[in-house]
């Protein structure tokens, strides 16, 4: 069984290989323009950011955080539209450009968050950025890239209309429909994870930013 999951995961990286090194190096020029991002931002609007996450810090030090049933609600809605919006624009034609754009968007929000936490507060930030993103995001970040090959290249055979009959598609359709659903499930762990995991250790490093 293992040994035919293995094959079956070869065969699948084989047959995407091209999709996934635009996917990754998309992603991460996503999270390099993030990164710059930082340094061009206006020092208003920095300052503005800096006060906010004071204040979440001291949220996080005192407790005064959201509940853990309203954090993973937010969480679940965040993580699994991502993967429904990428399943609906896989069904068409000109929807690999915007799956691209979304996994543009995701590697940018990375490189933003991360760029600023170690723009501002130096080690201390990357520690806080490496407890507060890296959890989750080893789930969240291969799902998202794994539903964006999948729905361009969805979509492209659709443009190409290389799968003839209405059997066919459909056979393709079920079985994108169905590794988008268990990417869907894998966001719902990182959702688990970043609510009720990652927040404990976020709170001891907070405590470190709060008192320097």
């Amino acid at each position: 069984m293992l040994l035919g999951l293995r094959q079956n995961i070869q065969l699948f990286l084989r047959a995407h290989l091209v999709a996934f090194f635009f996917m990754v190096l998309f992603f991460i020029i996503g999270i390099v323009v993030g990164a710059l991002a930082v340094k061009v931002l206006p020092d208003d609007q920095k300052a503005e950011l800096v006060s906010y996450l004071h204040l979440f810090f001291m949220g996080l030090t005192q407790g005064g955080e959201l509940t853990g049933s309203e954090l993973i609600f937010s969480a679940l809605a965040n993580n699994i539209k991502i993967i429904l919006l990428m399943w609906i624009l896989g069904f068409t034609i000109i929807g690999i450009p915007f799956v691209v754009f979304l996994i543009f968007t995701r590697g940018f929000i990375v490189g933003f968050t991360v760029g600023f936490l170690v723009n501002e507060y130096v080690l201390r930030g990357l520690a806080f950025a490496f407890v507060s993103v890296l959890p989750h995001s080893m789930f969240s970040v291969p799902a998202v890239i794994i539903t964006g090959v999948v729905a361009t290249s969805f979509s492209w055979m659709l443009m190409r209309r290389k799968v003839r009959g209405r059997q066919h598609i459909m056979v393709e359709a079920v079985s994108y429909s169905f590794i988008c659903f268990i990417m869907a499930l894998v966001m719902v762990l990182a959702s688990l994870i970043e609510v009720y995991i990652s927040p404990v250790f976020m709170k001891l490093v907070a405590r470190f930013l709060v008192n320097s």
